[in-house]
């Protein structure tokens, strides 16, 4: 069964082209390597508010996305992808990938660095 602990995890991905431009979810997982393997909604949740924070240059003091965490748990507990992105900046998602179609299974991965958000 691979690495991971569900059948379905998310694969982070960075594409510097608005969200207009972006590739759609099922070129991301054949085209792209993904920048981080996330196993559980709040890894997700974690990923995307880190990720969209350093893209804005703001802090969490700065930006604490409180709505929009609990959107993305749900979502990516669903096992849904969900995209987002700056106007002018970098579309940031994560794709809900499932374990028959990993391309990561022969990959070592390491869970989600950084500091955990409390809840």
């Amino acid at each position: 069964m691979g690495q991971h602990t569900n059948s379905i995890h998310h694969h982070g991905y960075v594409e510097d082209t608005p969200l207009n431009q972006a590739m759609p979810a099922h070129e991301r997982l054949s085209r792209l390597d993904a920048v981080e393997i996330l196993h559980s909604p709040d890894e997700v949740a974690q990923w995307l508010a880190s990720t969209l924070r350093a893209a804005m240059g703001r802090s969490e003091e700065e930006v604490a996305f409180d709505d929009e965490w609990d959107q993305w748990v749900k979502y990516a507990h669903s096992g849904e992808t969900i995209t987002t992105g700056l106007l002018h900046g970098p579309t940031i998602s994560v794709v809900a990938v499932p374990e028959a179609e990993c391309r990561c299974a022969s990959t070592p991965l390491v869970p989600v660095g950084g500091k955990k958000r409390s809840r």
